[in-house]
């Protein structure tokens, strides 16, 4: 993907097309650092946080350059910690003096604090010592039995979790690499917490006549260890740049058994850019068992996990919301475990990685569809549990491996409905064509989405000069604030969602210099 620049110093409001709302101009000023700001003293304590810089201040249409960034840092006094070249970020310990000093720095785009993020840990601990191969139930519930894949490379699971029992009998070895996010957590290869290799387990235990089986037996795997032997907490930076790793790696499918409660638009931001960039990201619901949201679970680009026990019924600590996409076993689930042995566990942890194996194995059957292709048609055909459709305890329902395959093999990848909804939501396809705007100006639309659309897809074509597309739910998008901004150059942008929320959604074209009979095409189903 290529970098632009972004201008703030004025923005202004086009006059909107008849299916538009009419908006306010306003002026963003950003100030620049004055020498007097350095007779301020420090006195408070640091924090950590994610600090943003505009494009045109770093490089114009160029990769990020953290050289400069760690410049603009130290003038404010900052200690940086590293930096997120994608997101065109650095993370940094800042106090009073140098938050206050940044803001007032005209490179800065924004500025937010770096959330904590915590591994879901179990809600309960039992050894167990199979003798001969068991089957945990869990494997057959996602039909895990029913679809055999002997290519182990048709596709690769990523784990970023406590790290991986390299050389546990029951766990693949020979393709599985691996990484330490940060020199804190040690050896990506050792599990001192046994969370990580439990999920693993789950994923991709092989089918070899002792202890357990995963969903995707012996699949290929990379490790990042995020949290160190006693399970500490991390970052959300951590997070973005451990996802980096996994794609580096050529990771298709991510597994996070992990969460944390505060919103970050820079995390959210990395999750959709990592999705449009054909990663499929799952990550554990929480066990707090109510309806708060967990992120990364809850960003749309993620698909958020909730738990059900062996008879399919929710589990009681698994957090609700309408965020919540689909259900995977969760409750006394078998799996490996340090050192050489095996544990049942419970937790929402348990049920991500039975989601993330079906959705390799589906995948590995259907390399020609993309990443939101077979998300859909895992939604489409999961096993309906409570309220009739979609409800915000089980989601879609249980993930179901074989049924997901055999509908891409009868529909192609572009599916064909739902067929636990019948008519369902009649789809539309349209275009506002010969759309013309100047440079730094915005041009704001709404859409109005039902419920129980699966996919909703805006993009811009065509023309001449270059448009900026953005999107975001319930509000108007601006400079910092979005749920999907491509950011490329040129007029081909695309922004593509799998069973987005119901309401309003604000469709925006902002000018990065005049552009002139621009396509906007808009379509759901």
């Amino acid at each position: 993907m290529s970098i632009k620049r972004f201008k703030l110093s004025a923005i202004t409001t086009l006059m909107a097309a008849a299916v538009s709302l009419p908006t306010l101009a306003n002026e963003l000023v950003f100030e620049g650092h004055s020498s007097d700001h350095k007779l301020e003293t420090k006195t408070v304590e640091s924090n950590r946080y994610i600090v943003k810089f505009k494009k045109e201040k770093l490089g114009e249409k160029r990769a990020f350059n953290d050289f400069i960034a760690l410049n603009y840092l130290f003038t404010a006094g900052a200690e940086p910690l590293f930096a997120l070249n994608d997101e065109q970020a650095m993370v940094a310990e800042l106090d009073e003096f140098s938050l206050r000093t940044l803001r007032k720095m005209s490179s800065v785009e924004s500025i937010e604090i770096d959330p904590k993020r915590y591994l879901s840990k179990p809600i309960s601990k039992d050894s167990i010592t199979p003798y001969a191969q068991s089957t945990p139930y869990g494997i057959n519930m996602v039909q895990g039995n029913q679809l055999s894949q002997t290519n182990t490379s048709a596709r690769k699971v990523c784990v970023i979790d406590t790290g991986y029992n390299l050389g546990h009998p029951d766990l693949p070895y020979g393709n599985v690499t691996g990484v330490a996010n940060n020199n804190a957590v040690g050896r990506w290869n050792n599990d001192g917490n046994g969370h990580g290799t439990h999920v693993a387990g789950t994923i991709a235990a092989e089918n070899n006549n002792q202890g357990v089986v995963g969903v995707y037996p012996g699949v290929d795997l990379h490790i990042v260890k995020i949290f160190d032997d006693n399970g500490q907490w991390t970052y959300a930076s951590n997070l973005i740049n451990a996802i980096q790793q996994c794609k580096d790696a050529g990771s298709d499918v991510v597994n996070m058994s992990l969460g944390g409660g505060n919103y970050s638009n820079s995390e959210n931001t990395a999750m959709q850019n990592f999705v449009n960039g054909g990663m499929m990201l799952v990550a554990a619901a929480g066990n707090d068992g109510n309806g708060t949201k967990s992120y990364p679970a809850s960003y749309d680009a993620v698909i958020s996990v909730a738990s059900v026990t062996s008879n399919e019924s929710r589990s009681s600590f698994s957090q609700y919301n309408d965020q919540i996409e689909i259900s995977g076993p969760g409750s006394n689930v078998n799996s490996t475990y340090p050192t050489n042995t095996y544990r049942s566990l419970s937790g929402t942890s348990m049920a991500s990685p039975h989601v993330a194996g079906v959705a390799a194995l589906v995948w590995s059957h259907h390399t020609q569809c993309t990443n939101q292709e077979v998300r859909a048609a895992i939604n489409a055909t999961a096993k309906d549990k409570g309220a009739a459709g979609y409800d915000i305890y089980y989601g879609h329902g249980i993930a179901q491996a074989k049924s997901a395959s055999d509908y891409l093999t009868a529909n192609g990848c572009q599916g064909g409905g739902d067929p636990g909804n019948p008519g369902g939501v009649k789809p539309v396809n349209g275009s506002l064509p010969n759309l013309q705007g100047t440079q730094n100006g915005w041009t704001h639309y709404t859409w109005n989405i039902p419920q129980g659309v699966k996919e909703m897809s805006l993009n811009i074509t065509g023309g001449t000069g270059d448009a900026d597309l953005y999107v975001r739910y319930n509000a108007q998008p601006d400079s910092n604030n979005y749920t999907c901004r491509p950011w490329k150059d040129g007029n081909e942008e695309q922004c593509t969602f799998t069973n987005p929320n119901s309401g309003t959604w604000h469709i925006s074209l902002f000018g990065y210099s005049n552009y002139s009979g621009v396509t906007l095409n808009y379509a759901y189903k």
